[in-house]
Formats: C-alpha cells, structure tokens, sequence
C-alpha cells in the first residue's frame, strides 16, 4: 500500500515540477535552441575558436590578432542571438529553482533530500 502511495505522491510532485513556471521555461529554451540550426552553429564556431586558442596555448604559442578579433566576433554573436540567450537565462533560472525545491522536499520528508541524490565519491 506505501509503495502504490509513493509511487502516485512521487509521479504528482514530478507533474509539479514539470509545470513549474521555471522548469517550464527552461524545457521550452533548450528545446528551442536544439531546433534552432543558425543558433547551433553559432555554438559550434565558438566551441572552435576556444579549442583553437586553447591548443595554441597549450603549445606556447600566441594566438594572432585575425585570431583573436574571431573569437571575439564570435562571442559576439552568441551574445547576439536570443534563443541562445534564452536558453542561458532560463538555465540560470532553473539552477537557482532546483535548490529552492530540494530544500521544500527536506523539509517535508524529515531528512536532506540534497544530501541523499547528491553525486557520491570514491
């Protein structure tokens, strides 16, 4: 009888928090931005041009200005573009709700629900 009134309270919490205003945005942002080809390339440019520099560095060279004013021309259009925008803002969001609601379920369960899913190490 717990467990089919566990298994029914936890897939309720979970509708809860799907519809949550800031899950429900964050869902509709990423799945906005993986839909949006212009954004993922955009994306793809600045992952290049940050591995590019990085390698550099890495082998003791400087990078060129050309290659610089890229990765600044690059950013720039990241920062440029609102579904990429979107989606970090409402990342923010969620990462800032989701200990708001780790802390609600603590209180109500009696123990740190955090401390519980929190990743364990070796």
């Amino acid at each position: 009888m717990l467990d089919h009134e566990l298994h029914k309270a936890t897939l309720e919490f979970a509708r809860a928090l799907r519809h949550a205003p800031a899950v429900a945005a964050y869902r509709t942002a990423t799945d906005a931005l993986d839909t949006d080809p212009g954004a993922q390339a955009l994306l793809a440019d600045l992952r290049q041009q940050q591995l590019t520099l990085a390698r550099m560095q890495q082998s003791g060279l400087s990078p060129t200005q050309l290659q610089i004013d890229a990765l600044r021309r690059s950013q720039a259009a990241v920062r440029g573009c609102e579904t990429i925008m979107a989606s970090l803002r409402a990342t923010n969001e969620v990462k800032a709700f989701l200990p708001v609601v780790a802390q609600h379920l603590s209180v109500s369960l009696g123990f740190d629900y955090a401390q519980l899913v929190a990743p364990q190490s070796c």
